[in-house]
């Protein structure tokens, strides 16, 4: 790989060690940068381990290996950024072709660079910044869509452009970018845009119509309904009430079992024999069972009917005129019973 850097490079720059003297194309430590970050001397391990870590930058540098000249650097500047640093750190980013990050950093550390310490920086930083802003390109996405969706979001390889974005130039790297439409964290869409040094598009791209949700508090609160299926609750109450008339037909019938019976042991009078008591007791027995599951079960089932008939389709708001009161009342002022009051 040719290494691109011009004559006024080469006198600009020096390295850090002499085993780089070989290597013109690691020349990214200015001249003036005779020691690693944190000029005063400092038994600071997190200073020494950065100096440790700058040395490394600039051979990882000197080898072309400017992703990982980039960590390193990356690590210094979480130390001490200084003119040299930012600027070894836009070196890698040109090279790796992340012009608008390299843009941003050959700024800083020229404006750092202000105050004297690093003249090479002030020296160069402007050339390298008139070099590479040509070469980025701008990218113009708008939102097409029939009806707003305000819970559609777009983003540019991975970051959210915000609204002050949304239809204007937006500096990129050149290459292919990834444009997404995200909507209630869920991608939707994605398009790839290839863009050259310097070029600019402008793309639109088509957002989904925003789903049932609706505002339906006609004010300032926004409220939600989306559409429901079958009341659960009415077919619940269906349910049990059709098992309950099933299980009071069953009692039914072994009541009549135990009147049957009685006629047997009674001869089909009054009197009855001791041994008649027991089943005079259990046909007793299932006539009460009978008479709650019976109004209980037909109540059920009626409420439930309602339910799915008045619920299905409407919105999950409550509301407390529309639920039915239930209460227990005994059909022959003898034991429980059942039954619905209320609105539908």
């Amino acid at each position: 790989m040719l290494v691109r850097l011009k004559q006024h490079s080469l006198i600009a720059f020096a390295v850090a060690a002499v085993a780089l003297v070989a290597q013109p194309s690691a020349w990214a430590q200015p001249a003036d940068q005779k020691a690693a970050p944190g000029d005063a001397k400092s038994d600071d391990p997190a200073v020494l381990k950065a100096r440790e870590q700058f040395r490394e930058g600039v051979a990882l540098m000197a080898a072309q290996d400017w992703a990982s000249a980039l960590v390193k650097f990356k690590a210094v500047g979480q130390v001490r950024m200084n003119a040299q640093v930012a600027f070894n750190i836009a070196e890698c980013e040109r090279e790796l072709g992340k012009l608008v990050s390299a843009l941003g950093n050959y700024r800083l550390a020229l404006a750092k660079a202000q105050d004297g310490t690093a003249p090479k920086v002030a020296e160069v930083a402007p050339q390298r910044i008139t070099e590479i802003e040509p070469r980025i390109a701008k990218l113009k996405v708008t939102r097409k869509e029939p009806k707003p969706n305000p819970r559609a979001l777009i983003d540019l390889d991975g970051a959210e452009l915000g609204p002050t974005q949304i239809g204007a130039d937006v500096r990129v790297d050149p290459g292919e970018r990834v444009l997404r439409v995200v909507v209630d964290g869920k991608v939707v869409k994605q398009e790839r845009v290839k863009l050259g040094d310097g070029e600019s598009k402008e793309i639109a791209i088509e957002i989904p119509a925003p789903t049932e949700k609706t505002d339906t508090s006609g004010g300032g609160n926004t409220m939600t309904a989306e559409a429901s299926g079958p009341s659960i609750p009415g077919i619940v109450l269906t349910a049990f009430g059709g098992a309950s008339i099933v299980a009071g037909a069953v009692f039914i019938g072994l009541r009549q079992q135990a009147i049957s019976d009685l006629d047997e042991l009674c001869g089909g009078d009054s009197t009855c024999p001791a041994s008649a008591e027991e089943t005079y007791d259990r046909g007793r027995l299932m006539t009460g069972l009978a008479e709650v599951f019976f109004p209980v079960g037909a109540a059920a089932t009626v409420t439930g009917i309602v339910l799915i008939a008045t619920m299905s389709g409407k919105s999950d708001e409550p509301a407390a005129s529309d639920t039915p009161a239930v209460s227990f009342f005994a059909p022959d002022g003898q034991g429980p019973g059942l039954t619905v009051t209320g609105t539908f």
